[in-house]
């Protein structure tokens, strides 16, 4: 599927907008459905509700998506909104968000607008990407030159670690970046956040089910590190 890029907002992009979200929303009982794109930091949208009106405010990483897609999306949330059934994101959408173009495209955008990052992988003790080539060489982890890896600017203590899968961006706080913390703990949060990564997207159910925990458990020291996080007061 092709992507064109172009982050800003035409007459063309937002009547299509518009227009999707009205009919689907008429066809839901709404009257009056109003849409927009807003430039949020991740991908995602938001909504507010009478019962007979609709606002939405979708990310405007879609801003360039074809119109099948935001139909797509549109008939998704109306559903979910409406309450009558459970609607999965349509199959052109998940092709479009996740296809490698979309990433290439809109991960510069992503990084800009994400504050909180050092956009580096190399810290004042440790440096990720070593960390990376340890996982490597473990067997756990492959080389994708799309993804980034970077520390956030501040010692996150709430949010150690997390990452962007449609972005492919993975960040870890800067308060791994630290002597007196093992390397093996650093690695293993790093390979936490990659195994999310790799599972791909997750639009309905449990992140850490099963079969994540189950790839989690492939790094040799997980109950060694856990107990590191535990010790520390730092949680996944």
């Amino acid at each position: 599927m092709t992507i064109k890029v172009n982050q800003k907002v035409n007459m063309n992009t937002d009547v299509i907008l518009k227009e999707s979200f009205r009919l689907v929303g008429n066809e839901y009982g709404y009257e009056n459905v109003n849409a927009e794109f807003v430039a949020f930091k991740e991908f995602k949208v938001k909504w507010q509700r009478s019962y007979k009106w609709a606002d939405f405010q979708v990310s405007d990483y879609l801003m360039d998506a074809p119109k099948e897609v935001i139909e797509g999306l549109a008939r998704t949330l109306m559903a979910k909104i409406a309450g009558s059934e459970k609607r999965p994101y349509s199959e052109e959408m998940c092709q479009w968000v996740t296809a490698d173009e979309f990433a290439k495209f809109k991960q510069p955008i992503y990084i800009r607008r994400s504050r909180d990052l050092a956009r580096t992988h190399e810290g004042k003790t440790r440096d990720l990407k070593k960390s990376f080539q340890r996982l490597k060489i473990l067997g756990l982890v492959k080389d994708d030159p799309q993804t980034v890896i970077t520390w956030t600017k501040e010692p996150n203590i709430r949010r150690v670690g997390y990452c962007s899968v449609l972005m492919k961006v993975l960040a870890i706080s800067s308060v791994f970046d630290n002597e007196e913390i093992p390397e093996f703990v650093l690695d293993y949060v790093l390979y936490h956040e990659y195994v999310h990564m790799t599972q791909g997207l997750i639009f309905f159910g449990k992140e850490h089910d099963e079969d994540f925990i189950e790839l989690e458990r492939l790094h040799p020291r997980s109950k060694e590190a856990e107990d590191w996080l535990n010790k520390l007061c730092l949680y996944l």
